[in-house]
């Protein structure tokens, strides 16, 4: 199953990749905008503790408002595996689209993910996967809360973490390599552009496995529902014509 997924990923990308790689540091460079305005990353020192406080409170709040950009890259990476026409403009759809919710499930997500892995390391890399199929469901099912979403995520992940995991084990290096570097330059650019770059790289790669395993998790699921629902809809169908 692993190297059924690494194909149909690979053919989903074939004649795609340069394209999708130049969009992901497209969406990388601009969710990072609000990096622009932290002195830091310039070798300038603020003030006071005040002043350099706001500064991070502010280049947070604008990047979790551009983050629905990512998940447009996620939309934009089912269309691909779906074989569909993309355009640069889809990764703006979030924005344009129940901005709110998006940008709430951004903040939500990175909650619970923050808080799991708080606790411990494993349970975090665990909720990442079981998250992994939420920005799908989002675009398949708007009519969903985010919570719903989520929760429907890991209903689709149930049984499948160890085989996500395995999946995007060949690029994990690649993000190891980055996160090393982010730790070790003394430059807060240099770090934040290793990090950045990393990141953009993988990207593709890691969203177009879990789209494919997102469109198999999710018509086996809607099978099972299926088979369950029909034995009720047959059994009222027999009490109302008795």
């Amino acid at each position: 199953m692993i190297q059924t997924w690494n194909e149909r990923a690979h053919a989903a990308l074939k004649g795609k990749t340069g394209m999708l790689l130049a969009w992901s540091f497209a969406c990388a460079l601009i969710v990072e905008v609000g990096a622009v305005i932290d002195p830091t990353l310039y070798g300038t020192e603020m003030g006071t503790s005040f002043e350099k406080g706001f500064v991070l409170l502010i280049s947070g709040i604008l990047s979790f408002m551009l983050y629905p950009v990512i998940i447009g890259y996620y939309w934009v990476l089912l269309e691909t595996v779906r074989e569909k026409d993309i355009q640069f403009t889809d990764l703006f759809l979030p924005m344009r689209r129940r901005y709110d919710k998006h940008v709430a499930a951004t903040i939500l997500l990175t909650v619970l993910q923050l808080l799991w892995t708080l606790l411990f390391l494993v349970p975090g890399i665990v909720k990442y996967f079981s998250y992994a199929f939420t920005y799908f469901i989002l675009h398949d099912e708007p009519e969903l809360s985010v919570r719903a979403a989520i929760t429907k995520s890991r209903a689709l992940t149930r049984g499948l973490k160890w085989d996500a995991f395995k999946l995007i084990l060949p690029v994990v290096p690649v993000y190891l390599i980055g996160l090393t570097l982010f730790f070790r330059f003394d430059s807060v650019l240099f770090a934040a552009l290793s990090l950045l770059i990393a990141t953009a790289l993988i990207r593709p790669l890691v969203v177009s496995r879990f789209a494919v395993m997102y469109e198999d998790a999710r018509r086996e699921y809607d099978e099972q529902w299926k088979s369950i629902r029909e034995p009720d809809v047959a059994a009222a169908h027999v009490i109302q014509s008795s």
